[in-house]
């Protein structure tokens, strides 16, 4: 499935669990166990696990989406959140990822 934020289309994939881990290993080294999801922002593409239960991949893609909307909201170079940043980005990125998650959930029904 594919999605567009600030003009930039993403791509969410899922991934059987070796392949994922594989992905992640790749990315943040070999103290991966067993990967849930990942974000790759010079792809634009998010990752999920296939093999987990739908309330586990609602949860994992939210998460992902979070990271997602950070990145292309230009937050990735704050080295810390307080209180008052961490409410506002939630509350702004809301409507956002329940429409994808949403639209994520109906194309799986196909």
């Amino acid at each position: 499935m594919d999605f567009e934020i600030n003009k930039h289309t993403w791509v969410i994939y899922e991934l059987n669990r070796e392949s994922l881990d594989r992905l992640v290993k790749k990315v943040v080294g070999d103290e991966v166990v067993c990967s849930f999801g990942i974000t790759k922002y010079d792809e634009q593409t998010i990752y999920i696990n296939q093999e987990m239960c739908k309330d586990q991949k609602i949860r994992t893609l939210k998460h992902e989406l979070m990271h997602c909307y950070i990145w292309e909201m230009g937050m990735y170079n704050v080295p810390t959140f307080n209180d008052e940043m961490v409410c506002d980005l939630v509350a702004s990125s809301n409507n956002f990822i329940n429409e994808i998650v949403e639209r994520y959930i109906k194309g799986k029904k196909k």
